[in-house]
């Protein structure tokens, strides 16, 4: 199992990135990798609600919501994840920490194709997920504020009151 987390400290409340968040079928209005999204079925929100994305690199993604704890953050399972990536878990957490929101992002996967799969997740898929999981934390903060560098940029000055990456790594379980 792998195991990918990054982190943003972001000068917003957190109920306005849960307000982003929250829009669970609306992700591709601010994720950057998304070309398309849209919920499955009538369930807008809490557990068991599903979406549907396409991937700007066209493979479709579905995912199912598992845990949804308001103002808070959401974990869901990607029911249709792209091959050979298995039982793929993400997490989005929010907190308040000294007036600004911090915003946690844990994705866990396997990989098929045995020894090949391995290899695939060594020289492609862990940076991808990587830069997937911390373009995405930008462009959400990006989303709800007008200071802050473009999603794409791989820099946020450390200056108080904007948006600051505070660290972003990989953990290995």
């Amino acid at each position: 199992m792998h195991k990918l987390e990054q982190e943003i400290v972001a000068g917003v409340s957190p109920q306005a990135v849960w307000k982003i968040l929250e829009q669970f079928g609306s992700v591709d209005q601010w994720a950057p990798g998304m070309h398309s999204s849209s919920l499955l079925g009538e369930q807008a929100s809490g557990v068991g609600t599903r979406r549907v994305m396409r991937h700007r690199w066209g493979f479709r993604i579905e995912e199912e919501v598992t845990r949804w704890a308001d103002g808070q953050g959401m974990s869901f399972v990607l029911t249709k994840a792209p091959y050979p990536m298995q039982n793929v878990h993400e997490t989005w957490d929010i907190e308040e920490q000294n007036g600004a929101a911090r915003i946690v992002t844990t994705v866990t996967y396997e990989m098929g194709l045995g020894v090949l799969g391995s290899l695939l997740d060594q020289l492609l898929v862990r940076s991808m997920v990587e830069r997937e999981i911390r373009q995405g934390l930008k462009a959400l903060v990006a989303s709800i504020g007008e200071d802050t560098p473009p999603a794409d940029s791989d820099y946020y000055p450390d200056i108080p009151g904007k948006r600051t990456i505070t660290h972003a790594h990989s953990v290995e379980p």
